[in-house]
């Protein structure tokens, strides 16, 4: 079960990592989901959902953000992995 909505959104208007990866931001007026700690410009309060998975999301339309790769939990914010010769 997903936390409260306002407290959701206040988490994604400060970028709080307290939610990151138990619940992700749909952008309705985009199609996109994000993390909750994604960099980009915060959307409004009424173009967002919040669902619980990838899964979820994907399963509503939404593709995953170019920019916080919400889909590649694994993997840094920036969606970069480093690697260095050896």
């Amino acid at each position: 079960m997903l936390p409260d909505t306002d407290a959701l959104y206040a988490s994604l208007e400060a970028r709080d990592g307290r939610f990151d990866g138990l619940a992700f931001v749909c952008v309705k007026t985009t199609g996109i989901f994000c993390r909750l700690t994604c960099p980009a410009r915060t959307p409004f309060r009424r173009n967002v959902e919040f669902r619980g998975s990838v899964a979820a999301c994907q399963a509503a339309g939404f593709r995953a953000c170019k920019r916080c790769r919400p889909d590649q939990a694994g993997l840094p914010s920036a969606g970069r992995v480093s690697v260095t010769a050896s």
